[in-house]
Order: C-alpha cells, then sequence, then structure tokens
C-alpha cells in the first residue's frame, strides 16, 4: 500500500467537506503525513450578504480572505489540527484549476475532497469541481460523502 507524505483537503465549509476534512486528518495521522487545508474564494462575489461584508476602511478581498483563514482556523481546532497548513486562494479562474497548482506546486500525493459542495447550480452547468479534479488530478483522489 502507498504511503503518503502530504495531503491536501479541499473545504467550501459546507458540511460535505467538514467530513472529508476529517477523514483527511485521520489519514494524515495514519500515514505521518503533512496535512494542507485549502479554501478557494472562486470569482470574486459582488453581491455578498452585509455580514460577509468589509467596511470601507479594509480591501474587501482582504477581509474575504481573513474570513477563511479564520474559518479555516475554527476548522482545524475543531478536529484538532491546529498545526496544519492553511491556504487560502482568491481567484478569477476555477477552483479546480488552483486547486490543480496547489497539487503541483506543493508535491501533493493525496487529494481529499467532499463529492458535492455548496455550489449545486454551478456543478450542474458546468460539471463538479470533484468530477474535473477526480479526472485530471496527477495524485490520488479520495471523494467523501456523507453517510445516510
Amino acid at each position: 500500500m502507498k504511503s503518503y507524505k502530504r495531503i491536501l483537503v479541499a473545504v467550501d465549509f459546507s458540511v460535505v467537506s467538514e467530513h472529508a476534512a476529517m477523514r483527511a486528518v485521520e489519514l494524515a495521522g495514519f500515514y505521518s503525513a503533512s496535512l494542507v487545508f485549502l479554501h478557494v474564494v472562486e470569482h470574486f462575489p459582488e453581491h455578498l450578504p452585509h455580514y460577509q461584508m468589509s467596511d470601507k476602511k479594509m480591501d474587501p478581498e482582504e477581509f474575504i480572505s481573513d474570513r477563511a483563514d479564520i474559518d479555516l482556523q475554527q476548522l482545524c481546532a475543531r478536529l484538532g489540527c491546529e498545526n496544519a497548513e492553511r491556504k487560502v486562494v482568491l481567484t478569477k479562474h476555477s477552483a479546480k484549476g488552483e486547486i490543480m497548482k496547489v497539487i503541483e506546486d506543493n508535491g501533493v500525493d493525496l487529494i481529499v475532497l467532499g463529492s458535492q459542495g455548496r455550489h449545486r447550480l454551478n456543478e450542474i452547468l458546468a460539471g463538479s469541481t470533484a468530477t474535473g479534479i477526480v479526472r485530471t488530478a496527477p495524485c490520488d483522489v479520495m471523494t467523501v460523502r456523507l453517510s445516510d
């Protein structure tokens, strides 16, 4: 059986991505692998709810990036892996493309992600991010689904 050294878990803060994160933490412990949490903000949002908007003194992209990093910190704390590496990427490109770039740039040998995320309409129109990664990733991919 292959021994993984660097595991990437892509999260969108949905319930299924949190389950994927739990699985990634288990695998990282089993293989003594390093763990990287990644959140991609795809197509910078132009109409967010007021509680997700920055005040006029702060750059909106910096605000969203900081907020996502706080959410990643909280997720890592819940999962008991506070020292895991965290990355937030804001992009005008696809989440799939950014995830693939992180895989290649960071020597990832396993990616763990949820089988379906928050963006159901986008998945219907363009195909899911998970499906695209499964088809093109240069490393092993584990998709995690919610149990019934």
